[in-house]
């Protein structure tokens, strides 16, 4: 079991790396809807239903979200091939210049933070890292997401 310290730890790292990737993204303007245009760039067209299961948006503040990012012209809605009724969300060209400006902005956040690790702790912070990521995927599989 976890002790006080170790969990105060984790919810910190978390909160500064949170922090600083909103920072990073401030220029994109709304973070979460970067998040949005980032995560549609990595893994392709989805439902808006499972866009708010991923990011733990409200229903009503994701239609919102994506009406901005509709009419900005970098997301469409196109009916769903298996669902009759569903959409899926799907970037734009122009969506998809800006998500790439996006993850190169992400990217270099990241490998800003990494090099800041003393070179002598880098194997080590890459196997918590490798440990943390398996526990979340884990918990994701468990819970039917992706």
């Amino acid at each position: 079991m976890a002790d006080d310290r170790q969990i105060a730890q984790l919810r910190n790292v978390m909160r500064f790396f949170i922090n600083e990737q909103k920072q990073a993204l401030s220029t994109f303007g709304q973070p979460a809807q970067s998040r949005m245009l980032s995560w549609l760039y990595r893994h392709g067209p989805i439902s808006q239903a499972a866009l708010c299961r991923i990011g733990a948006w409200e229903k009503s503040w994701i239609s919102r979200a994506v009406d901005r990012l509709v009419a900005q012209g970098w997301v469409e809605r196109q009916p769903s091939e298996t669902d009759r009724r569903g959409v899926l969300l799907t970037l734009t060209p122009a969506g998809q210049e800006q998500a790439a400006r996006i993850n190169a902005e992400l990217d270099r956040h990241a490998g800003a933070l990494l090099d800041r690790v003393p070179p002598t702790a880098r194997d080590t912070v890459h196997d918590a890292l490798d440990i943390l990521q398996q526990v979340f995927e884990t918990g994701q599989a468990a819970r039917g997401e992706s």
